[in-house]
């Protein structure tokens, strides 16, 4: 497994922003099996060009690297999608 930032799928982008604009309550399963509950809040782009999500959790603003998310699960009802799966690009709607 590289360190090397992978970029996502413009597609699972837009719903990463949707989340963010939205304030979701999402549960985030990573790469390395960890998961992270809390609400979207923005993305933001480092110097190297790595793209990373700012969740805010029930202690702590946490970001975590895009290409790390393996599943985003929206917690919040009447939400635009249930589900994004970004490796298999696969997004179900609510």
């Amino acid at each position: 497994m590289t360190n090397r930032y992978q970029p996502i799928d413009f597609t699972l982008h837009n719903y990463l922003e949707q989340a963010c604009d939205a304030h979701y309550d999402v549960l985030l399963e990573l790469r390395d099996d960890s998961r992270v509950e809390g609400q979207c809040i923005n993305t933001e782009v480092h110097p190297d060009r790595s793209e990373w999500l700012v969740c805010k959790t029930r202690y702590q603003y946490t970001k975590i690297r895009l290409d790390f998310i393996t599943r985003m699960k929206s917690l919040t009802p009447g939400a635009s999608f249930s589900e994004v799966i970004p490796a298999a690009q696969a997004i179900f709607k609510s």
